[in-house]
């Protein structure tokens, strides 16, 4: 039988890709993905698939905000990652980038404003996804846990630093399709299911236009 072409779920963790993986099932209560508040509790490179989904997803170890005795199995986890998206990123026919609101300001104060030898690992892991051609979405979870009023000082935050980082990122609905100007996002709330049918509507627009 042939294999499916994949879809890659990355971020760092706690930012909600179990969650977002059960959103895309077909039949989510045979899903036995851990969904909880363990970080990096998601170590195996396991395709996750069903037999009335015409893709089966991949949902990447998270990293990130581990304690200071896990460094070592953060490393590790991020040397399995770029190996196996060196190795294997043909497969993929798209790829959602998933960020927590709650955290964005924290982790790029750090990195633009601290001057700590922190590297923004949504920006970093953009970068290095983009560079083997797969086209992505950044999710920007969570939204249903903060004000409107905050949600738009956020994303203008989140904007400005991804153009200072060099990447153009704009909104889906005002997406070209074209990876060479632009990085499109979307918010999401995978509690309240928010934009949920756009995400699906983009992933079966990526999945037609699949031809490896």
């Amino acid at each position: 039988m042939e294999e499916k072409p994949s879809l890659l779920i990355i971020g760092n963790s706690n930012v909600g890709k179990s969650t977002i993986t059960r959103l895309l099932l077909p039949n989510s209560g045979v899903y036995k993905g851990k969904i909880g508040k363990t970080p990096g509790s998601t170590v195996l490179l396991k395709p996750i698939t069903q037999k009335e989904m015409p893709f089966q997803i991949v949902d990447l170890p998270g990293f990130g905000y581990m304690k200071k005795e896990s460094r070592r199995r953060e490393e590790h986890i991020k040397k399995q990652l770029v190996s196996h998206i060196e190795h294997h990123h043909e497969k993929y026919f798209f790829g959602l980038v998933v960020l927590n609101v709650l955290r964005i300001e924290d982790e790029l104060e750090k990195y633009f404003y601290q001057k700590k030898q922190t590297i923004p690992l949504s920006f970093e892991m953009i970068t290095f996804l983009l560079e083997f051609a797969i086209p992505i979405l950044i999710i920007i979870n969570k939204t249903d846990k903060i004000s409107t009023f905050d949600e738009k000082r956020i994303m203008k935050f989140f904007i400005d630093s991804a153009r200072r980082y060099g990447l153009n990122v704009v909104h889906l609905d005002q997406f070209s399709d074209d990876y060479q100007i632009e990085l499109p996002y979307l918010e999401f709330s995978g509690l309240k299911k928010t934009n949920l049918g756009k995400l699906k509507k983009t992933l079966n627009l990526f999945l037609s236009n699949y031809n490896h």
